[in-house]
């Protein structure tokens, strides 16, 4: 049959504030929320789960990284033809960096609903709370795989962290998210224990080990000359990266960093000249990010890294990580590099602590004063032995194989392993 005569007996179109359907002669309005719904709906009822089927959504910006990416590489490398793999993209996802045995279905579509809804396996690294508004109905036979997207985590989240999910209007979607949730993948027993606390207890916390994290058990030389190359760093220079996290009620004020006295305390410390690379917070790239950015610091003198994909390449390419209450500076801890904390709002900030800062090797600062005081009193047997131990007392454990691991369990549940 034509598919232009098709399209006149049935078309769907998106005007204004509602959805118009026309049904052979028949037009029917309706909001778009209550059409994606019925259509979740239609699908959950009528569409089975297709048993060899995996979703991946990298929530955090559509693209090819975080522990999603590191997954996808697994089953790349693998190549069983009886997989139908599934990458979800977004506007600005460079699809040239994705493994060709996957399909890219586009996340904000009726067909990634579709996808989703007849997947056996769905695996995320943040609430996908866009979808489940559009109302997302897990099937009963659908594994969702939540990796989320930090490791040993300072700041409270979701559940542990009422006040900042209310402000935002998140609290009542985490929760619809968090019920859906059958697994989780962690590196370590104070993960797992956040986690059985985060998410109201929804979901069977394993210790497989981080996706992202297996580079800092391989070869660092490639990675650390393609970010230098990426960025036109010589490669005689060391590397310091900023990467604070973000704060709830938008404050800018606390990223002072004084970048003179830094490379110049760094110099002088650890010798060699030094590169600053700046990496904002996921929620403060926005416009108003790079405002904030262009305001605080001179081009000239350091390097907004912020849009670099793969944020473990610039841990591994790092010598030196200067952060706030971020995941990364227990992350950083794994790579036993120096790492120093500088935080000027650490009384006040919103969501609070899972474990007292000074728990972490690095030295606290409050100040641009104390940060290069911190720096030039460095002390790398005491850092090094803190390191370990912090380690130790969170019970942390991976190495090399963890993406092997992952997808290994996934195998057993599809019974595809060979």
């Amino acid at each position: 049959m034509n598919k232009n005569f098709l399209k006149q007996l049935f078309s769907i179109k998106r005007e204004k504030d509602h959805t118009v359907i026309q049904v052979f002669f028949f037009k029917i309005k309706t909001t778009l929320r209550l059409f994606t719904s019925l259509f979740c709906l239609f699908v959950n009822k009528f569409c089975k789960v297709k048993k060899n089927k995996i979703v991946i959504v990298n929530v955090r910006g559509f693209e090819y990284t975080c522990n999603p990416k590191y997954i996808a590489e697994e089953f790349a490398k693998r190549n069983i033809d009886k997989l139908d793999l599934v990458w979800m993209i977004g506007p600005k996802t460079d699809k040239s960096l994705i493994p060709k045995n996957f399909r890219l279905v586009r996340y904000h579509s009726l067909k990634a609903l579709y996808e989703l809804q007849t997947a056996k396996i769905i695996i995320a690294n943040a609430h996908m709370i866009n979808v489940h508004k559009k109302g997302f109905r897990k099937s009963s036979d659908t594994i969702y795989i939540q990796t989320w997207h930090g490791s040993m985590g300072i700041k409270k989240i979701d559940k542990d962290a009422p006040h900042v999910s209310e402000k935002f209007g998140w609290c009542k979607w985490e929760q619809i998210s968090s019920a859906c949730f059958d697994y989780f993948f962690v590196d370590s027993e104070s993960e797992k224990q956040i986690y059985e606390s985060a998410f109201w207890g929804h979901g069977e916390v394993l210790k497989l080990g981080k996706a992202r994290d297996r580079i800092f058990y391989e070869d660092h030389k490639p990675i650390i000359e393609k970010v230098k190359n990426y960025y036109s760093i010589p490669m005689n220079n060391k590397i310091c990266l900023y990467a604070p996290t973000w704060r709830p009620d938008g404050r800018c004020h606390c990223f002072n960093l004084d970048i003179n006295a830094l490379k110049a305390g760094l110099k002088e410390k650890f010798g060699g000249e030094w590169s600053i690379l700046i990496r904002f917070h996921r929620i403060s790239s926005s416009k108003k990010g790079r405002k904030i950015f262009e305001t605080l610091y001179d081009k000239n003198e350091v390097i907004n890294v912020t849009q670099y994909l793969d944020m473990q390449e610039l841990f591994v390419a790092a010598d030196v990580l200067i952060s706030d209450y971020s995941s990364c500076l227990p992350e950083y801890c794994i790579l036993k590099k120096k790492s120093f904390i500088y935080a000027t709002d650490i009384d006040s900030y919103e969501p609070g602590f899972y474990f007292p800062l000074s728990d972490l090797p690095s030295p606290i600062a409050k100040n641009n004063y104390e940060l290069i005081s911190n720096i030039l009193n460095f002390n790398e047997k005491e850092y090094d032995k803190k390191c370990n131990q912090f380690l130790i007392d969170k019970g942390h454990n991976d190495d090399e194989k963890s993406c092997e691991r992952i997808v290994d369990f996934m195998l057993d549940k599809i019974e595809l392993k060979p």
